[in-house]
């Protein structure tokens, strides 16, 4: 078996790192690579149990670029209270009390690592994340003495395992220590204001008395077999079959009015922010990935998606024994198919959490304005009002990072509007 997951870009927000550890979970037992390694359930409190996920980090972290990038763009991860069939969990800790555990064996210089908590089946999973390894990275050591391991040990990744290198792999270390690595960029990303206000999202309760109206509408035609005089129906479908389209079909016309509400919100520019890339460096940036991490409370959509698009509403499923039999159902009827845009300068993306911008490239002190967000929220978390963005690119190194704040503001409580 292997990992069901797509590997072809980095698993950074939480939707994604729970998909990981769902993955492993649902994995074969020989599954462990050079990129991720499994533990089944550690006591995190246990001096032991951080010396060993050191261990890992530095196998990690002495990987080879080159190799490594094929996977996850070059991130490893650990992940700790799951293997494949089994779910165990941890205790959870202070992620600064395993900051600082790990850091007697890493060393202050020692390799860039993130950690975070997942609930997967109920019980809490601890999600390693390791920065890939690049040219000119220094060799990274074990700066502690534990068991049978002495400061200045070299671990490498192989295949499932973290074990002392060998003489070619510390060769290989040398050569990447020695080799200068892509020259390092300095973007930032700029919002267009110093805090995106989003106002409280109160439709769904006025969508979803529309929708039963619409349930109620249908059932006054009845659940009865009619024909035309002088024609036998041509209908076929059962009782059975009726429901179910009558139920996807009012699934359909929510879908349809929360698109309307949603264009309405776009064009009257709320919750909105435009962030812009601005590169100082003497170098144009090619191939620059900007990645959005946003409280997963949040909702957000793309201006382009909604500002000029026209949705059309699912037509109402015939009454049972028509002469129409509604032999295609509401779904083909009112599909559309999406305009082609063709390749383009800038592509974006949304994904639980996370909005991901993908720029051919950046000019040397030029700027590139990004696609228009628009963030939804129907609750308001509290304390977690802060999105984090980072910056990479393809022909330089290092990984700018940033962050942007939010306010709650107003309350979104009228009617969709119709098309324009």
């Amino acid at each position: 078996m292997v990992l069901h997951i797509s590997t072809e870009r980095p698993l950074r927000s939480p939707r994604q790192l729970l998909d990981l550890a769902e993955a492993i979970r649902d994995a074969g037992e020989h599954d462990e690579n050079d990129w991720i390694e499994w533990k089944s359930s550690y006591d995190l409190t246990k001096k032991e149990v951080k010396a060993t996920i050191a261990r890992h980090i530095i196998g990690m972290a002495n990987r080879m670029p080159e190799r490594s990038s094929i996977t996850c763009q070059g991130y490893g991860y650990i992940a700790i209270g799951v293997e494949p069939k089994n779910v165990e969990g941890v205790t959870s800790i202070d992620l600064a009390d395993l900051d600082s555990g790990l850091q007697a064996y890493l060393g202050h210089q020692g390799p860039e690592w993130s950690a975070s908590y997942v609930t997967l089946d109920g019980k809490t999973v601890l999600m390693i994340t390791i920065e890939p390894p690049k040219m000119g990275d220094p060799i990274h050591t074990l700066h502690k003495e534990f068991g049978n391991y002495v400061p200045g040990m070299i671990f490498s990744r192989r295949a499932g395992r973290t074990l002392q290198a060998n003489p070619g792999e510390v060769l290989s270390l040398t050569r990447r220590a020695t080799t200068q690595g892509a020259a390092s960029q300095s973007m930032a990303i700029t919002p267009d204001s110093e805090v995106t206000e989003i106002p409280l999202w109160r439709l769904d309760e006025y969508i979803g008395g529309l929708v039963g109206k619409r349930g109620e509408f249908i059932d006054s035609q009845g659940l009865r077999r009619r024909s035309p005089l002088g024609m036998a129906s041509i209908d076929r479908r059962t009782e059975d079959d009726y429901r179910n389209e009558v139920r996807e079909h009012l699934e359909e016309y929510r879908m349809y009015l929360s698109d309307l509400a949603k264009k309405s919100y776009v064009r009257n520019g709320m919750g909105s922010v435009q962030l812009t890339i601005s590169n100082p460096d003497q170098i144009s940036h090619q191939g620059v990935r900007v990645e959005l991490i946003f409280p997963t409370w949040l909702t957000a959509i793309l201006a382009e998606d909604y500002e000029d698009a026209h949705f059309h509403e699912p037509r109402i499923p015939e009454p049972l024994g028509s002469a129409i039999s509604g032999l295609m159902s509401s779904t083909v009827m009112n599909s559309i198919t999406p305009p082609y845009r063709g390749p383009r300068e800038i592509e974006a993306s949304v994904e639980d959490g996370m909005v991901v911008f993908n720029v051919a490239s950046v000019r040397a002190e030029g700027k590139v304005r990004l696609p228009t967000i628009h963030f939804i929220a129907d609750t308001w978390g509290g304390d977690e009002e802060v999105a984090t963005w980072a910056i990479t690119a393809l022909n330089s190194g290092g990984r700018a990072k940033g962050s942007m704040q939010f306010a709650q503001n107003g309350i979104v409580a009228v009617p969709a509007s119709g098309e324009a």
